[in-house]
């Protein structure tokens, strides 16, 4: 997987996993590329099948995501489905909601922010440190 990963993307990951202290490994790189790459979080096990011709095991790749939602490389999804999900939220990557469909659970990135307004507003009113969640679900056009 490394072979298909373009040199000045290692670079790039390398750069970021250097700045977060951390130590640039093809299973980190990857994890980081795989979830790069992806129009949607994906569960662990996801990231199991698709990191398959890496050499890791389950609990290798349950650490490095651990680690990295601590650094803020990556951060947690829970849709309500009794797992978590992870996306990358470095680089390019904004502030964003998703939906998922009820049926067949496809999930769909919401690429722009609703409750800011409100955020704002409760803003004014003297809290800090503020943040939300927010995921909608329903039938997707093809399930309705």
């Amino acid at each position: 997987m490394m072979a298909l990963m373009k040199e000045s993307a290692i670079e790039n990951y390398t750069k970021l996993l250097h700045e977060k202290g951390l130590k640039s490994t093809p299973l980190r790189l990857n994890i980081l590329e795989t979830l790069s790459r992806s129009q949607r979080p994906l569960s662990s096990e996801e990231l199991q099948i698709k990191l398959s011709k890496i050499d890791h095991d389950k609990a290798t790749l349950f650490r490095c995501l651990k680690k990295f939602t601590e650094v803020d490389l990556v951060k947690m999804v829970d849709l309500g489905e009794g797992f978590l999900r992870y996306e990358i939220t470095c680089q390019d990557h904004h502030h964003h909601h998703h939906v998922m469909c009820v049926k067949c659970k496809k999930i769909e990135v919401i690429p722009f922010c609703i409750p800011k307004s409100i955020e704002n507003h409760l803003s004014e009113a003297g809290y800090t440190n503020l943040t939300h969640r927010m995921d909608f679900f329903g039938l997707c056009k093809k399930c309705s």
